[in-house]
């Protein structure tokens, strides 16, 4: 396991950062054409730049009229990204939601598989709503799915849409200190956080990469963070980030979590944290990410699958 540190504090003026558009917390002026609530709104982009920040992560500005009307859930703001299927240049959608929302996945599940697009959750590192722009940062995959297939080839002018926006960070307003625990493909939800954070917080944060050449700079106008980067061993994921944050002397007093990642190194964190550290489950907000060796689409049909049970009990 390595471990490199990355600490700072905040200058006697902050001005926002480079990469934070100014007006990334403002919601867009202009309301849905229809009634639908504007986070079950299908909406068609196109692609109008991508920009590679590291070896295996990929930055790529989307942008369109249908971007009016996007409103911001949280720093931690992530959507349903549906990619173009098979050879078509564009995804073919599910009928537009109607009645109980939360049915959108078994219509989804139901399109035929021929036309049915691949459907992966993202963060939204920014979001521009004065020039309807919106970046996702893409981790690039050896396995080739098909996010990171797409994202890895994307050029100006090509179409993929979303839903969304929804976000689960949430600060207690006992919390004295955050801690931010994850691995890449936490890294433009973390980075959003620390960019949102106030002068006067204080955070630590612990990710874990496989490739050192991954790691970012990630500022913050805070006083006081602590960035720990974590190289993972080979094949194991979650172990390396793990051990570093079961080590770590960490602040006292009343501590937020907010934990993101793969799914087991989530379980393990979240465990730690109450079992070992005393920490109240109810601050900790945590989300798995993604499962080693599961698809979204398996791990969907499971949920499905148990709510069915449990609504049939």
């Amino acid at each position: 396991m390595i471990v490199t540190a990355q600490s700072h504090a905040a200058p006697a003026a902050t001005p926002a950062p480079a990469s934070t558009p100014a007006a990334a917390s403002t919601p867009a002026a202009t309301a849905p054409a229809d009634d639908r609530p504007p986070q079950f709104t299908f909406r068609r982009l196109t692609v109008s730049a991508t920009r590679r920040l590291t070896p295996h992560l990929v930055r790529v500005t989307l942008t369109g009229d249908d971007l009016r009307g996007f409103v911001t859930a949280a720093p931690d703001q992530y959507v349903k990204v549906f990619f173009p299927h098979g050879g078509r240049t564009r995804p073919d959608l599910p009928p537009p939601i109607e009645g109980d929302t939360t049915s959108w996945y078994r219509t989804y599940l139901a399109m035929p598989d021929e036309v049915r697009p691949p459907m992966r959750t993202y963060t939204v590192r920014a979001f521009r709503p004065e020039h309807c722009e919106l970046d996702i940062d893409f981790v690039l995959h050896a396995d080739g799915g098909p996010a990171s297939t797409w994202a890895a080839d994307a050029r100006p002018g090509d179409e993929i849409a979303l839903m969304g926006p929804h976000g689960i960070y949430s600060v207690p307003e006992s919390a004295t200190w955050q801690l931010l625990v994850g691995d890449e493909s936490a890294i433009p939800a973390i980075a959003a956080i620390l960019e949102q954070l106030p002068r006067d917080a204080c955070a630590r944060v612990f990710v874990e990469v496989g490739d050192p050449a991954d790691r970012i700079d990630l500022p913050s106008p805070a006083a006081d963070v602590d960035v720990r980067w974590v190289v993972r061993s080979p094949g194991a994921y979650g172990n390396s980030v793990l051990d570093a944050v079961r080590a770590a002397d960490l602040p006292a007093a009343a501590p937020y979590a907010w934990l993101a990642g793969e799914a087991e190194l989530v379980k393990f964190a979240r465990r730690h944290l109450v079992r070992d550290r005393g920490v109240d489950k109810r601050a900790i907000t945590f989300t798995g990410y993604w499962r080693h060796g599961r698809s979204e689409e398996d791990v969907g049909r499971d949920g499905l699958a148990r709510a069915a049970s449990v609504q049939a009990d």
